[in-house]
């Protein structure tokens, strides 16, 4: 593949990028505005190209198997503008070193809920409270624990072909998630979700005509309302992620500080 560059600033459209969506941070409205700036095979992954049926498990597949990423062929990644999907942030420079990375994270608690309330959306959960879905093995172990760390903190050493797995997260899984994140080129939070479209728009020229910030995809509107308890209790299981949620906003604010520039430490 030809050596893309990585610009801090660029005309409309020559960046190519990874945005690695961490599940229920606003990652599927993001999403839906990347195909308003990018044709939909210039986006991986594209039905009817990486996959077939949207309804299919190759479709899900191709947007969390890391081996089915890494093994894409040399003329569809020069075809590729933009990367999404649900993998670690390892993956990005597996694909290519000089991919401009994205993301986002957002306040552990809120996001933590938001993946219950999606699973309580699906039958097999609909007739749980959201107590009983956080006490689901699987759930938790894949979904909730820790997952932003997770996302951040994985390694090719530690041979998961998916993000979704039981990895129990440390100190050094967390002190690698800290490096990683510090050297991501665009950091945005949930809550600030606004500010992260104007950086992208302000440095790379993506979506002259403007984007609707307020709107949203895939979220619950069913009301369905945690207890003070429950709330707690994800404060306290998910300790790396309250911390890594605290250092993002501090490399946002000192990124603001200092111009813009990625954090090196």
């Amino acid at each position: 593949m030809a050596d893309l560059g990585k610009p801090t600033a660029t005309g409309r459209g020559e960046s190519r990028a990874f945005f690695v969506h961490v599940m229920k941070t606003a990652g599927t409205t993001f999403c839906s505005e990347l195909k308003q700036e990018f044709p939909d095979e210039a986006i991986y992954p594209c039905a009817g190209i990486d996959y077939q049926s949207p309804t299919s498990a190759e479709g899900l597949e191709s947007y969390i198997k890391i081996p089915r990423l890494l093994a894409l062929p040399a003329e569809r990644r020069a075809r590729v503008k933009v990367y999404t999907g649900h993998f670690p942030y390892w993956v990005c420079a597996a694909v290519h070193p000089e991919l401009v990375t994205m993301t986002l994270l957002r306040e552990p608690v809120a996001r933590s809920l938001a993946a219950l309330r999606h699973f309580k959306r699906d039958p097999a959960y609909r007739h749980l409270s959201l107590d009983q879905i956080y006490d689901d093995r699987v759930v938790f172990r894949f979904y909730v624990e820790n997952h932003q760390t997770k996302v951040f903190g994985l390694g090719p050493d530690d041979n998961e072909d998916a993000i979704n797995c039981g990895l129990t997260i440390d100190d050094a899984r967390f002190s690698r998630a800290k490096q990683n994140l510090a050297s991501v080129d665009v950091l945005g939070l949930t809550e600030a979700y606004g500010e992260f479209v104007d950086e992208i728009r302000s440095r790379f020229g993506w979506w002259p005509g403007g984007v609707d910030t307020n709107r949203r995809e895939n979220a619950s509107r069913e009301g369905w309302t945690a207890a003070p308890e429950l709330r707690e209790r994800i404060a306290a299981d998910n300790a790396y992620d309250m911390q890594l949620y605290s250092y993002a906003r501090e490399l946002i604010a000192r990124r603001r500080h200092d111009g813009g520039s990625a954090d090196p430490a």
